[in-house]
């Protein structure tokens, strides 16, 4: 057999979140458990995420069902071959097939251009009828009978239309042939519009030369799969697309040993083979796919899915490969096998949310782009992440607390086990800071026209502050010193102080912004600043030292320079005074030692002096 390059292993159990209405299969219940037997109930379970749906309820006569190729139509077989067939989408819109057409012999199909439904009627008749119900009207027309010596079609996989919907093909054996003859097997070419069989042609003509037999597989718009098979140990088998609209063949022979059912996608791009074993009359599937390159006949990918479930394929899904497990079990497992995703380079457009708090509660993140499937894993800070997909542009990973405990930028990709894609960031920001307070809020101008200092220095306090806070005053980004997770300081120049205004100020942190505060210009106080002089040392010699104090009765800490409105007489002014007032009430702040007989020093509107007669220091 050929080599087994390029083996992967599935890892990732398809339970999409929405969104498509189709396809379906269906799973009947018995809704008598203690008998086995009916009545029943008919369920729609979606391929897309799984669920379950009740489609209708059906009578202890049920037999079979059936569906056509597009998943738009179902029909339900009852014993003594009385049937309806019901729209999918909506099961009130039903047909009721008149009792001398009840019995189904295969090759089911819709043809939406026509809106018709053809099928081929069962072995209660010696001869095979090939007839149309009209989906509008109900009317069911007979169009063809088959030599009894022909075999009718077996399923939907050996009867299709063309890509206009104008030819009906469908494949026959002819019974009368011996074993030994390989060319049998024969394509009709029937007319929907003339309703007349126009050609009839050998499969063989199709196929590899001087093959043991011949199958026709999985026809739609025209084109199906041609199986040439040997009957030798290995069952060598060469698979080629036909073109049966334009008479030509439309890929490379394929060639494969063991028991498969072939499957191409889209217009014939792939060719996708199921490993299959035969045996106790049963046929299992290992789970074991592979892909092949339909035009150059080279073998792709290998996918390993658990063994045991069964394929489907559906006309308006043709670039997908849909796998069942226990598809009637609550236990199921749907695996979707999209060419689209498969052979496409995965791309990465948004994630949501693009960030998060440092520690924050567990939480699930939305990856946006394109390429994805069932087998699609998210990476978040190079840790795979539990994935779910929702369709091939969306994926969901679940992030924990502990993937974002340390602040910075984690890099987020995806892979699918074909390929990785390009990477995104998510940023963990630090706590958003919190501003308690800035101090001094208020600076009082010495006088409208005086000249403020050139600088003063602003402490904030707060909490969560790092070694990337930033102080913004006024929207202005401000020069920064980190003091510590609660005390960060900044500078305002003579330019900040100079008009009277309220401004805000805010601290940010990664672009997260705490609370404003209001820093105040002012030229006058909205309470009172009071000094005071708490007692007067006498040194000898004619030399005093006078200790000072104050009252603010601002809630604010509030500066106010040296200056007529802060200031001593007799001079110097500036006697190391404090510039920053704090609010509430505070002694022995300072101490001024002197020789003249008195000292005053007025703050704000109002003085207070030191002279022999204040109160001596004990």
């Amino acid at each position: 057999m050929f080599s087994l390059k390029n083996k992967i292993v599935m890892i990732t159990v398809f339970f999409a979140l929405n969104i498509n209405s189709q396809p379906y299969l269906f799973n009947v219940q018995w809704l008598n458990d203690s008998t086995g037997f009916g009545p029943y109930r008919l369920d729609k379970v979606n391929l897309n995420n799984g669920s379950i749906t009740p489609f209708i309820n059906l009578s202890e006569t049920f037999y079979n069902y059936s569906l056509l190729p597009a998943n738009d139509w179902i029909v339900i077989e009852n014993k003594y071959c009385y049937s309806k067939i019901y729209s999918i989408s909506d099961s009130s819109d039903y047909i009721d097939v008149p009792d001398e057409y009840g019995c189904f012999g295969g090759g089911i199909l819709f043809s939406e251009i026509n809106n018709k439904i053809y099928r081929f009627e069962g072995s209660y008749y010696e001869i095979e009828q090939l007839y149309s119900i009209d989906v509008s009207t109900g009317i069911v027309d007979s169009l063809f009978s088959l030599p009894y010596s022909y075999n009718q079609p077996l399923g939907n996989q050996e009867a299709f239309l063309s890509s206009g919907e104008d030819i009906l093909y469908f494949n026959v054996a002819d019974t009368t042939y011996p074993p030994s003859v390989n060319d049998k097997d024969f394509v009709h070419y029937f007319s929907t519009s003339s309703n007349q069989l126009i050609q009839t042609r050998r499969l063989y003509e199709f196929g590899y030369p001087n093959a043991d037999g011949y199958l026709l597989h999985r026809g739609r718009k025209g084109k199906a799969v041609v199986e040439s098979f040997y009957r030798n140990q290995t069952y060598d088998s060469y698979y080629r697309l036909y073109d049966f609209d334009n008479d030509s063949a439309s890929s490379a022979y394929v060639f494969y040993q063991g028991y498969t059912t072939p499957y191409f996608t889209g217009e014939g791009e792939y060719l996708v083979l199921p490993e299959e074993i035969y045996g106790s009359n049963r046929v299992t599937r290992t789970g074991t796919f592979y892909i092949f390159d339909f035009i150059t006949s080279d073998l792709l990918k290998t996918i390993d899915l658990p063994s045991g479930g069964k394929v489907y394929t559906f006309d308006n899904y043709p670039n997908n490969i849909y796998y069942a497990i226990d598809i009637e079990e609550p236990t199921r497992q749907i695996y979707t096998l999209k060419m689209d995703s498969i052979f496409n380079v995965l791309d990465l457009t948004s994630l949501n949310p693009s960030s998060a708090t440092v520690n924050s509660p567990s939480f699930t993140l939305t990856v946006n782009g394109h390429g994805f499937d069932t087998l699609s894993t998210v990476y978040f800070n190079d840790t795979a992440k539990t994935t779910t997909y929702v369709s091939d542009s969306v994926l969901t990973a679940e992030i924990s607390t502990s993937d974002i405990s340390i602040v910075g930028n984690y890099p987020v990709w995806v892979t699918d086990q074909w390929g990785t894609s390009d990477t995104l960031y998510f940023s963990v920001l630090p706590e958003p800071p919190v501003l308690s307070s800035i101090t001094p809020a208020i600076y009082l101008r010495p006088s409208p026209f005086g000249i403020p200092p050139s600088s003063i220095t602003i402490t904030a306090t707060g909490e969560f502050f790092t070694d990337s806070s930033v102080v913004y005053f006024n929207g202005n980004a401000k020069t920064t010193t980190y003091v510590s997770d609660t005390v960060l300081t900044f500078q305002l120049t003579s330019q900040n102080l100079a008009g009277v205004s309220n401004y805000p100020v805010w601290v940010s942190n990664y672009g997260t912004n705490s609370d404003t505060l209001t820093f105040s210009v002012v030229d006058n106080l909205p309470q009172s600043i009071t000094p005071t002089l708490q007692c007067v040392h006498n040194n000898g010699g004619g030399s005093f030292t006078a200790y000072f104090g104050y009252n603010n009765n601002n809630n604010v800490g509030v500066y106010i320079p040296v200056s007529s409105k802060n200031g001593f007489t007799p001079t110097p002014s500036d006697r190391g005074q404090p510039k920053i007032f704090l609010p509430g009430s505070y002694t022995n702040v300072f101490s001024v030692t002197y020789s003249s007989k008195t000292l005053t020093w007025t703050l704000y509107q109002s003085s207070v002096t030191a002279n022999s007669s204040s109160t001596p220091c004990p």
